[in-house]
């Protein structure tokens, strides 16, 4: 099986949080979010590493598949690790992402009757 280094990037207001995840080749954009959440979720390890360009976090899975994440100031290119509460921020913008939130529409007829909307 060959596989793809997938990217992914939150903007945040004055950072960027990068996930980056070696996986199977021809993930969709739904699937490969799905398996990030689905790492972040079941986090079995989290090491914080040296890279070319500054510390990165590697999370690891329980089924051994692993993800690597970091923080790059706006403008720089230097890269943070990531603690728990910046992987928790990543797992919170994804889980908004593949389940928003339902939101009710209705309308209110002539005789006042409150109809959904489709």
């Amino acid at each position: 099986m060959t596989t793809k280094l997938y990217n992914v990037r939150f903007e945040t207001e004055g950072a960027d949080l990068f996930v980056e995840l070696e996986a199977e080749a021809e993930l969709n954009r739904q699937h490969l979010l799905e398996r990030v959440v689905a790492i972040l979720e079941d986090r079995h390890g989290i090491e914080t590493i040296d890279s070319t360009q500054g510390e990165i976090t590697r999370v690891d899975h329980s089924d051994g598949s692993t993800l690597r994440a970091w923080l790059s100031i706006s403008g720089q290119s230097a890269r943070q690790a990531l603690d728990d509460d910046g992987l928790d921020e990543i797992l919170t913008c994804l889980v908004f992402m593949l389940f928003p939130p339902v939101v009710e529409t209705s309308v209110h007829d002539e005789s006042k009757k409150v109809l959904a909307l489709a």
